[in-house]
């Protein structure tokens, strides 16, 4: 009886311990936004923060539209030279790194070492190392369009239905629907060999349609109804005139529209003023394309829309 109690006794500090262990390695202290920065810079960006006098300002949190930005600026120092270096956050989530130089004539940026060899291999690198930090979804998808390419020039390369557009130095990954292009947040910036600028905000970003309902007709005409409300226009300091636009559009197409991190297909009608009167040369309208609903317009005032 007295060996069964201990070996109750045993497994119940056993369970305890268990039950402890699991409490404390679920639950593992937040990391504060410095240390998941210098995660970033260390571990991604491959920057040896050791070989630099660092000071960290964290900006004021600044909230709109739903979420909370913030903002670390790193102000890195080493033989006379001084270099920049800003984070942005949002809700918690690291988004943004741009690293650029303060002095002059400009010496060439912190770096990984050695070099990659190309432009190619300092984006896929990049990647790789990010896949690994944040386990950011679009990123396997970016390098599955990186390993069909040789080598990084101004091209548009697709693969299923994510478009990689390079032009010159900046890359930038966007989503095909009903062959509109939809924003993904996501993009790099190149100094020869050297990644000096990352974005990616695709785990905010969502496409709220890809639906054209309305035909380019019926946007017109919708357009041309509205802009045919402005029958006057009324000039500070001089008074107010009679205003009427061409019966014609002069410039109609179809785009993608990005309020709040979610995208609709817009058409964009304008029609040209007929007179122009003193600077006011038009009307624009902007129409949801899925829905018909005009989500704005205004009178143009310059040299076209």
């Amino acid at each position: 009886m007295k060996a069964l109690c201990v070996v109750l006794v045993v497994v119940i500090l056993i369970a305890i311990t268990i039950i402890f262990i699991q409490a404390f390695s679920s639950e593992p202290g937040e990391l504060t936004l410095q240390d998941k920065a210098v995660c970033f810079i260390t571990e991604v960006a491959m920057l040896d923060l050791s070989k630099y006098n660092v000071t960290i300002t964290i900006e004021q949190p600044y909230a709109s539209d739903g979420v909370v930005r913030e903002y670390l600026r790193f102000n890195l120092k080493s033989d006379g030279n001084t270099y920049g270096l800003s984070v942005t956050f949002i809700n918690g989530t690291l988004t943004n790194y741009y690293l650029y130089s303060l002095s002059y004539p400009q010496p060439l940026p912190p770096h990984p070492e050695p070099l990659p060899a190309t432009s190619l291999d300092a984006v896929k690198g990049f990647l790789q190392r990010y896949y690994a930090y944040s386990k950011s979804s679009i990123v396997q998808e970016a390098l599955g369009i990186l390993d069909n390419v040789s080598e990084l020039k101004t091209m548009n390369v697709t693969v299923g239905n994510l478009k990689m557009r390079v032009v010159d130095s900046n890359i930038g990954w966007l989503r095909v629907v009903n062959g509109l292009e939809f924003p993904t947040g996501l993009s790099i910036y190149l100094n020869n060999v050297i990644v000096d600028g990352f974005s990616d905000e695709s785990s905010f970003y969502r496409i709220g349609s890809a639906d054209v309902n309305v035909s380019r007709e019926e946007a017109i005409r919708i357009a041309r109804e509205e802009a045919k409300k402005y029958s006057k226009v009324t000039l500070w300091g001089i008074g107010a005139f009679p205003f009427k636009v061409a019966e014609e559009p002069w410039i109609v197409y179809l785009y993608v529209g990005t309020g709040n991190f979610t995208s609709y297909p817009y058409w964009y009608v304008w029609f040209v003023a007929d007179p122009e009167v003193y600077s006011v040369t038009g009307v624009e309208v902007r129409i949801r394309a899925d829905t018909g609903e005009i989500s704005c317009s205004r009178i143009t005032r310059g040299f076209g829309p």
